[in-house]
């Protein structure tokens, strides 16, 4: 059993006789498991000095922590002991670093566990600033490369190996000076800092001091005042360069390949989608025009028709047979079904028999893609893509029910787009093999595992920095169904839903740290792990679809959300396709398309424009937004006057 220490509350006895236990455990050649007769052999150690920042009665001070790691073969559990208080989030970083770097050294993290001493003169020791100093300590110890004690990191480490923003740089440059320190690693866009300068004023008898802020280039003031050199880091592997002179293996140069059965595939949705894209749209056209409702209702759903549906429509047979046409088309059904939905509704229709043919198709989807298998990487692909979209149709026809009271209007957008991606799902499970379930539990567990650890640390991270919590909600609500789905046996689908939250979650983090420092750097390293992804196995579909969507989003943060996602989802396919031995199809090989350019923008949202357009449309929207909640008065009278 590993103790944690509770803080200064501790008795002196107390941490004596735990740090002693500790010794023993760790120091020792082999220490025993959990499971009778078996023995864990210490696989390496390591100690790394972080920079850190405390609370004066004056302001704020650097300090140094002490954090020491030992690796030994294991299950993948990681534990931390300190001597301070640690905030929630000491042990999500920690766990991001051992991730980080057992990843970058091809390792199974699962087959290890590490153990994290810290030791501190700061009451509490915050996480996230030490994490890169934590996958150095980590790094050492599995590798056995001693660490260049002249240097010295601070920034939070995110799950995709990006450095992160921390606060305290010029503290903490002061306490890397002290000790001895000739290179101090700081996160993208911080070696410009702001300090305060104390600024003394006599009124009257009195001495009156206040501070002004004042930005300094640490970078010059550090070399020239104290001799040390500050750099900006974005990855891992940077910091890796300067502590180890590690250099990574160049990524290679080829493009992913599809197979012509995948490439025909995608061509049959996307003519597919955009057939129905284009009947729907001619459909809610005529049932607008043939319905009772005012001048002013009926004048606003037209101009969502027009602004949306058939632009979203006219964005996607832009795009040939790029997989992104797939996306935009469905988001055009999706708009043009709302819209019937809503005439339905102002004129009193049952909307009953649309919920429940929703409510069925996911149920049996769910069901059909779970006894469906994959004889080639393509099926597996297709089978990937249709379980996200069935399990996304099944957020929003929830969220439908749980908001059908106080926002009908939105519930039925909710429960269109639903619809619109059940048929996107459909078309892509047609025709796959009735086989035995290529999933293996391991597979499973081990991607609720990693979103469980990744949801936690990004949760404590954004919630302490303010950050924007609206695709954790999302991440959190997948992440509790494919918990649902493994419990129930579904562990295919339980994959998907823990891979698309692990996305969701990365992708939150990042977006944070893209707004806090500007850097680019966050976008350029996730696209190249979205390709990455794409080159591990031949038709990896999934990954080439959520690329090529990446490249029509309106926004860095939808951006990095389909980066994520195609990373994730491109893994999880290989890491199938690697465990169970599934192969691309043999067949002559093409390299998959770009994507089209002019960039169009994300589904759900109005296509981008510029200026005066802007200012017109977002005009057009609000007198359709206020003819839809006038409607919605004239009903709540109507129903008032029935009573």
């Amino acid at each position: 059993m590993f103790f944690r220490i509770a803080g200064p509350s501790s008795t002196v006895y107390g941490k004596w006789l735990l740090s002693l236990w500790i010794t023993v455990l760790l120091v020792s050649a082999t220490v025993f498991a959990q499971r009778p007769g078996e023995k864990l052999q210490v696989v390496g150690s390591a100690w790394v000095l972080a920079p850190a920042v405390y609370q004066t009665d004056s302001g704020y001070a650097g300090s140094v922590t002490n954090i020491t790691v030992f690796v030994t073969e294991g299950w993948g559990d990681v534990y931390v002991s300190t001597y301070s208080l640690t905030a929630e989030d000491f042990q999500g970083a920690a766990t991001a670093a051992a991730r980080v770097v057992a990843k970058l050294l091809n390792l199974d993290f699962s087959k290890y566990n590490y153990y994290f001493r810290v030791k501190s003169d700061a009451v509490i020791i915050g996480g996230p600033s030490a994490g890169v100093a934590m996958a150095v300590a980590v790094y050492s110890a599995l590798t056995g490369a001693p660490i260049n004690r002249s240097v010295m990191v601070t920034g939070m480490i995110s799950p995709d190996g990006t450095v992160g923003p921390v606060g305290g740089i010029y503290e903490k440059a002061q306490a890397a000076v002290s000790q001895g320190a000739k290179v101090f690693l700081v996160p993208p866009g911080q070696s410009i800092v702001t300090t305060y300068r104390p600024v003394v004023r006599r009124i009257g008898p009195f001495r009156v001091t206040t501070y002004e802020p004042q930005q300094i280039n640490l970078s010059d003031y550090a070399e020239r005042n104290w001799g040390l050199r500050v750099v900006e880091i974005s990855t891992i592997e940077d910091a890796l360069r300067y502590f180890f002179n590690y250099r990574p293996t160049p990524p290679p140069a080829a493009a992913p390949l599809l197979s012509v059965t995948a490439r025909e595939k995608i061509a049959y949705v996307v003519k597919t989608m955009l057939s129905m894209a284009q009947s729907e749209l001619s459909d809610a056209r005529r049932y607008v025009n043939a319905s009772r409702l005012s001048a002013t209702t009926a004048l606003a759903l037209r101009n969502y028709l027009d602004n949306y549906a058939a632009a979203y429509l006219s964005r996607a047979s832009s795009l040939g047979s790029d997989a992104a046409a797939v996306f935009l088309s469905t988001t055009s059904i999706a708009y043009s079904r709302w819209v019937k939905y809503l005439v339905d509704y102002y004129l009193d229709r049952s909307l009953d028999a649309v919920v429940s043919q929703v409510s069925s198709e996911v149920s049996s989807l769910l069901s059909e893609l779970e006894n469906r298998g994959s004889l080639y990487t393509a099926d597996l692909g297709f089978r990937i893509l249709a379980s996200d979209l069935v399990i996304r149709a099944s957020r929003l026809l929830n969220e439908s029910a749980s908001t059908w009271s106080s926002d009908p209007v939105s519930a039925l957008r909710n429960l269109a787009f639903a619809s619109a991606m059940l048929d996107e799902a459909k078309l892509w499970a047609e025709g796959l093999p009735s086989l035995p379930d290529h999933v293996p539990v391991g597979v499973a567990e081990s991607y609720i595992s990693v979103a469980r650890s990744t949801w936690s640390y990004a949760y404590s991270v954004l919630s302490e920095a303010g950050g924007d919590l609206t695709a954790l909600s999302y991440s959190n609500t997948y992440l509790k169904a494919a918990m649902s789905m493994f419990s129930s046996g579904r562990k295919f689908s339980a994959s998907v839903a823990g891979a698309r939250s692990i996305a969701l979650s990365e992708a939150a983090l990042l977006s944070f740290q893209l707004s806090a420092t500007g850097s680019r750097v966050y976008l350029s390293v996730a696209a190249d792990q979205a390709k990455l992804a794409a080159l591990r196995v031949g038709d990896n579909v999934p990954a080439l679809y959520f690329y090529n969507v990446s490249s029509i989003a309106a926004s860095d943060s939808d951006k990095l959300v389909y980066l994520r996602l195609a990373a994730q989802l491109g893994n999880l396919l290989a890491d199938i396709a690697e465990q169970e031995g599934i192969l691309t199809a043999q067949s002559p090989n093409y390299q998959a398309p770009q994507p089209a350019q002019p960039t169009p923008s994300a589904p759900e949202k109005p296509p981008e424009r510029r200026g005066a357009v802007d200012i017109v449309q977002w005009i057009k929207d609000l007198l359709s937004q206020i003819a839809l909640a006038l409607e919605n008065f004239l009903r709540w009278l109507q129903s008032l006057f029935r009573r």
